[in-house]
């Protein structure tokens, strides 16, 4: 049944025009997906594959996605984005490609850096309340985190209901920038983002 699907999808794009072919699938509690393959839009240059780590307390929810890369969002092509507190942990990987098909097969996600790099954060976690919560203590930060970040907002989880939370620990300096505009299965609705730069230990 995939090959038909394929073929089809093939044979539209000869008769269509030159547009790009990417697969497409979302699937929640795995770290691989597979879909059909679907003709991008004209304006779309770049396949996506990723994967998002979204963990709270000993929950959590792995969301792995491939499609059609939205134009805006390839400013996020091979970022690293994490955050961890002593509650909350938070990766997401991407991996961007330009050629028919090129994001089909397993996701491939580099593995993760947890080897404490030397900078701290202040910790705490709030699953309650938008007010940004009140330090007890201290993270270690890993890998490329050389930020501290602060999040007070509404926001869902993968598969979740909005609700409320704050919370403060170390993230890259990527997470910064661009990691709210892009995540894939969890979503920010009204909130604060604060960051600094992190604390040698």
């Amino acid at each position: 049944m995939r090959a038909i699907l394929a073929a089809v999808v093939m044979l539209q794009a000869l008769i269509t025009g030159d547009c790009l072919l990417c697969e497409q699938c979302f699937a929640l509690h795995t770290s691989s997906c597979s879909g059909i393959m679907t003709q991008c839009p004209p304006d779309v240059t770049h396949c996506v594959a990723g994967l998002e780590n979204n963990t709270v307390g000993s929950d959590n929810i792995l969301t792995a996605f491939k499609d059609c890369l939205d134009p805006p969002q390839k400013a996020a092509c091979g970022r690293e984005f994490s955050f961890n507190s002593s509650v909350v942990l938070f990766q997401l990987t991407r991996t961007c490609c330009d050629t028919d098909f090129c994001n089909g097969g397993d996701v491939q996600v580099p593995p993760s850096d947890n080897t404490p790099n030397g900078y701290i954060c202040e910790d705490c976690f709030n699953g309650q309340s938008t007010d940004p919560c009140t330090a007890t203590g201290v993270v270690q930060c890993t890998g490329k985190q050389n930020s501290c970040a602060g999040f007070s907002g509404t926001a869902s989880r993968p598969g979740e209901a909005v609700r409320s939370y704050s919370m403060k620990g170390c993230s890259t300096h990527d997470f910064c920038k661009l990691a709210v505009f892009n995540m894939a299965g969890s979503q920010a609705c009204d909130y604060g983002l604060k960051c600094a730069p992190a604390l040698k230990a």
